[in-house]
């Protein structure tokens, strides 16, 4: 591959070339999809570029790095999740970038960054190939000088909460504080530094955004958006096999189609499912009668009412933690709304 790949990959892989074509050779025989001109196309087209970029940072991390990092590409080559011919092309873009991006902090760790950043991705894809390039264009230009592997992983964790994964907010709230407050007035687009009443502010109210902390607050619930769906339509993400029930699982907003329960996570940023188990060992409990959703679709809590042309046919609502989730005799989906702030 020499004159195709440049200088500092080149040398890293003429140093230890018996060890790495063995290894080539191994991992062939585990996995038989795994073609020779897929992986040099990976190794030209990712590995070549984090070799160019650590150079520049410290060129004696070169090597390590690249042995890392070829170890755990192999079989995620030969499965499809990297490479040219990747069953997922976002999720292969967005880690081809942050290797390269983020190569100050791949220098330190590459083993724990780089699958710290493909599980992320993942769990991203899962949900949006939009929002998973949303966290990569995010992380960038705000860790791309950091080689603090745990700030970098933190910063990840208040930036997927802020794209719009909910089940974040936890991680979110405990890493933030801990940020460089530059960081996280960029991650969460402040207009300010962030201080401790910012962080307070958010663990008093689940459901708001942290640009909403200090704003006027309350009135008629408020629209979020939908989750769930039906299981046959592979296509519509759902996961439901029959209409869902909604109650409290392990005092979580949850959902249930009798097989599976799902935790309902939902703030001023989002809404996500995220699945908690078989349904025999995660049931549901009914929950304070603490809101009412009319067939015409009307949402009333605490004297505050709102009609909402989507909840037609409205079957019933579960309040909890400020989230009202509403069932309708007519879908598989499962819609959630804020009820009014304090």
């Amino acid at each position: 591959m020499e004159g195709v790949i440049g200088k500092p990959l080149a040398a890293a892989l003429k140093a230890a070339r018996a060890d790495f074509n063995q290894r080539f050779r191994l991992a062939r025989q585990q996995y038989r999809a795994l073609e020779a001109e897929d992986w040099l196309a990976f190794v030209r087209d990712t590995l070549d570029p984090v070799a160019e970029r650590l150079a520049v940072h410290d060129e004696a991390a070169v090597p390590a790095v690249i042995d890392a990092l070829y170890d755990q590409a192999l079989p995620l080559v030969a499965q499809r999740w990297l490479g040219a011919r990747a069953r997922d092309p976002v999720l292969a873009a967005c880690y081809k970038e942050l290797l390269a991006a983020l190569a100050p902090a791949l220098a330190r760790d590459p083993r724990r960054l780089s699958g710290a950043l493909l599980n992320a991705l993942h769990q991203l894809c899962q949900t949006s190939a939009a929002r998973a390039q949303d966290w990569t264009r995010r992380l960038v230009p705000i860790a791309a000088k950091s080689e603090d592997v745990d700030a970098v992983l933190a910063l990840g964790r208040v930036l997927a909460w802020r794209v719009g994964l909910p089940a974040y907010r936890a991680a979110a709230l405990r890493d933030g504080p801990d940020l460089p407050p530059a960081w996280a007035r960029q991650a969460l687009d402040l207009p300010s530094l962030p201080d401790a009443r910012l962080w307070q502010a958010l663990a008093a109210a689940p459901t708001l955004r942290a640009d909403e902390v200090g704003g006027a607050q309350g009135g008629a619930p408020e629209w979020l958006g939908w989750c769930g769906g039906y299981r046959g339509l592979a296509e519509s993400g759902g996961v439901f096999s029959v209409q869902p029930q909604i109650g409290l699982a392990a005092n979580k907003l949850a959902a249930s189609d009798g097989d599976t329960t799902w935790w309902i996570a939902a703030d001023g940023y989002g809404v996500q499912l995220v699945r908690m188990g078989r349904a025999g060992d995660w049931p549901l409990n009914p929950a304070p009668p603490m809101a009412k959703a009319g067939a015409d679709g009307t949402v009333t809590m605490e004297k505050q009412s709102r009609k909402f042309a989507e909840l037609e046919t409205a079957h019933t609502a579960v309040v909890c933690a400020g989230i009202i989730a509403v069932t309708l005799r007519t879908s598989y989906q499962v819609a959630l709304l804020r009820s009014p702030q304090p």
